[in-house]
């Protein structure tokens, strides 16, 4: 794409919605600069903006994001019949796993939720919902996503500055590959500790949702998958979940 066809100041919009992200709180006009780093007469003109087509909304101490924004990521989810399709399948793993069952893609560098679904009785979870985001290189879900990207994907995702989240994040690019790579060959990935200490995640393909990647992940205690005998069925759990998931939309 050409400079010329890019609408700067319709990204400088997004990238002011982009802050809400991680935020369930308020956001004022100098925290939304500092966030964007854009001048801050711009950020006031754009919250304006936002606000008056409804994608904002005044709060008590600053701005939030307004109902409208439910629209689009509906839109989204509806495209992938979450609610028909994925919700059923994702419940009925989760109460056969006893734990916590998630459908994840990738958002450029990053790893989103789309759905969940976790019985109450779940030991482990981390408390994630649809729309909530994990780092690529240091979790389950992240690897498995970037095995089944494509390789300038990996390499971005490599040449991003080290961040530790834990005292056993693994930050070498070189063992991060190797372990990318041994999750494309092996067809699953599990990462344990290095997003959180007492957390391991298992993560599996799904390939039928067009063509973006997608998995589907579990989490549980550090140890939980060390016997391979419930590796194995929680794997097959994973994989039987991750089929019908892919025949039932390919049957549209």
């Amino acid at each position: 794409m050409s400079d010329r066809d890019f609408a700067a100041t319709l990204a400088k919009g997004l990238d002011v919605l982009a802050c809400f992200e991680q935020s369930a709180q308020n956001l004022t006009l100098p925290e939304i600069t500092r966030r964007t780093g854009l001048d801050r007469a711009v950020v006031r003109r754009l919250c304006l903006t936002l606000t008056r087509c409804g994608y904002l909304e005044e709060g008590e101490t600053g701005l939030r994001l307004a109902p409208r924004v439910l629209t689009l990521a509906g839109g989204y989810l509806g495209g992938l019949e979450v609610g028909r399709v994925v919700q059923p399948i994702l419940r009925h793993a989760a109460e056969e796993l006893d734990m916590e069952v998630a459908l994840a893609t990738r958002d450029r560098l990053q790893a989103v939720y789309v759905d969940r679904a976790a019985p109450a009785s779940a030991r482990v979870t981390l408390g994630f919902g649809i729309g909530s985001t994990l780092p690529l290189l240091h979790t389950a879900v992240g690897r498995m996503l970037l095995a089944r990207s494509a390789p300038e994907v990996l390499d971005a995702a490599l040449a991003l500055p080290a961040r530790r989240y834990s005292e056993a994040t693994d930050t070498d690019p070189a063992r991060l590959r190797t372990a990318i790579e041994a999750a494309r060959e092996q067809g699953y990935c599990i990462a344990r500790d290095e997003f959180e200490l007492g957390a391991a995640g298992v993560a599996v393909p799904v390939g039928a949702l067009g063509q973006t990647p997608f998995v589907l992940a579990t989490t549980a205690s550090v140890n939980a998958f060390d016997d391979p005998a419930r590796l194995d069925r929680v794997l097959d759990i994973l994989r039987q979940s991750a089929l019908s998931i892919g025949r039932v939309r390919g049957g549209r």
